[in-house]
């Protein structure tokens, strides 16, 4: 009984159960619909205010559109109208050209019966005369511009010409051909001298250059044409001085020394060219052939100094010119470089400067400058003249050079070539002013007899291709030399 009781029970509690699950239901859905409801009329309420709005707003938009469509109409009747006005007025001026034309006919056709001419000829007749006015004024214009600017352009010319003169140092050619040393004592001239002679003849023969030891106190004097020989030989003569060996075999070890600080000082010098115009840049190479042109003369002129005026010349002038002031300071001071070789080479010094430059890497028109100085080659530019006018402006001022030195020289360097073109020579010098040649002979190639004949040969060459005052003296040297190492 109690199971079927508990059963009963359950049953029971579980049918209340669904009988409350569904009243619930019911409510929920019943509630549910009623907010459905109330939001449909909600969004249904909100709709129709839109379209109401959207309906008034389209009347507003046409209202507008009608208003403007009639303004639009207006103004599309005026512009119609416009053009009505502007077709007549046309037809109007229309027809008053062809009255104006006919009036022009008629009055040309009795102006040519006046004048008895065309109209086309007295139209020609008319431009014929004022092609002749016109011809004569621009003519005279022409006269007027030319002569106003040859002026100017004189005037000018002289202006610059006196600014550069006048910033050329007036310097007079100071350059001789011999150089005093100073010595300590006075014994030091007989230990020059040496027995019988021999230490000064070493001297001359090593050196090239003539040593004068005579009653001036203090000193003696080195005498040589050629400015780099005669620096040599004074450097030689001032280690010799100080070291106080004198004798042969030390003359021709301070003369290799002197000759080797000769070639060391010429970096320093030609640095110190460079830096005096405010050239920068400038190779090692092209800076040692400057310095070689401290120690060359051109009519005895020294190179160097000759191409540093010509630097600041040429950069003044392209200054007054407005042309590049450093390109034509780097042509002015390169365009004689070529001297410090021109020994070496058959070609101009131009030529040969050129060559050198182009292959440090310079400037073309720099080069061109250069090689056309002397008008080898034609300038390609501007600053080719300007260094032909600085280089004649530095060359012809007075004192600048001594033409007679020159010929001095040139008869000295004569004499010498002479005597280097023969077989077997190895090295030649002119000294004593030329009076003595002195001609240095290889002991291998030529024997005793060669050397007299060598000797002949030269006095005969000397004879034929030169004229000289009085005698020169032909001195050829052979000397054997032999010499051991013991280890």
């Amino acid at each position: 009984m109690l199971l079927e009781f508990l059963v009963f029970a359950a049953l029971l509690f579980v049918v209340a159960g669904f009988v409350v699950l569904i009243w619930r239901t019911t409510v929920y859905s019943r509630r549910m619909l009623s907010e459905t409801m109330k939001m449909r009329r909600r969004f249904q309420d909100r709709y129709e205010a839109k379209e109401l709005d959207r309906e008034r707003e389209f009347l507003e938009r046409k209202a507008k559109f009608a208003v403007r469509e009639g303004l639009l109409q207006n103004r599309a009747d005026q512009i119609l109208l416009r053009e009505n006005e502007l077709e007549s007025a046309k037809k109007n001026l229309d027809l008053r050209e062809r009255q104006l034309r006919d009036l022009s006919a008629e009055y040309a056709r009795k102006l040519e019966n006046v004048a008895g001419t065309t109209f086309e000829e007295a139209r020609a007749e008319i431009v014929r005369a004022a092609e002749a006015n016109a011809v004569e004024e621009a003519r005279q214009i022409r006269h007027k511009i030319l002569e106003q600017s040859e002026t100017d352009l004189q005037h000018d010319a002289n202006r610059i010409l006196l600014t550069v003169m006048q910033r050329i140092a007036p310097r007079m050619n100071e350059e001789q051909s011999g150089s005093i040393v100073e010595i300590p004592a006075e014994e030091v001239k007989g230990r020059l001298i040496g027995r019988e002679g021999r230490n000064i003849r070493s001297f001359e023969q090593v050196t090239g250059a003539t040593l004068i030891i005579d009653d001036t106190p203090g000193s003696v004097l080195v005498s040589c044409f050629d400015p780099f020989r005669r620096h040599i030989a004074m450097q030689t003569l001032r280690h010799l001085i100080e070291d106080g060996r004198i004798h042969p075999q030390s003359i021709e070890a301070f003369y290799e020394e002197a000759k080797n600080e000769a070639q060391k000082d010429s970096v320093e010098i030609g640095t110190r060219a460079c830096d005096s115009v405010g050239v920068y840049d400038v190779p090692e190479n092209i800076r040692i052939l400057l310095g070689r042109l401290q120690y060359r003369l051109s009519y005895n002129q020294n190179t160097l100094d000759h191409s540093i005026e010509t630097a600041k010349i040429a950069g003044t002038l392209a200054s007054e010119m407005g042309l590049n002031v450093d390109l034509a300071k780097r042509a002015g001071l390169f365009h004689d470089i070529g001297k410090a070789i021109n020994e070496e080479n058959e070609e101009s010094h131009a030529l040969a400067g050129a060559r050198v430059l182009r292959m440090s890497g310079e400037a073309e028109a720099i080069v061109n400058a250069v090689e056309g100085h002397h008008n080898d080659v034609p300038h390609t530019t501007l600053l080719g003249s300007l260094v032909m006018v600085a280089d004649s402006i530095s060359a012809t001022r007075p004192g600048a050079r001594t033409f007679s030195t020159e010929g001095y020289i040139e008869r000295m360097t004569s004499l010498e070539n002479i005597a280097r073109r023969f077989e077997g020579v190895t090295d030649a010098f002119a000294i004593q002013a030329g009076r003595e040649l002195r001609v240095i002979v290889s002991s291998a190639e030529v024997d005793d007899v060669g050397a007299h004949a060598i000797a002949l040969k030269i006095r005969r060459a000397i004879e034929e291709e030169l004229t000289y005052p009085g005698k020169i003296h032909i001195l050829v040297i052979r000397e054997l030399r032999v010499s051991e190492e013991a280890r």
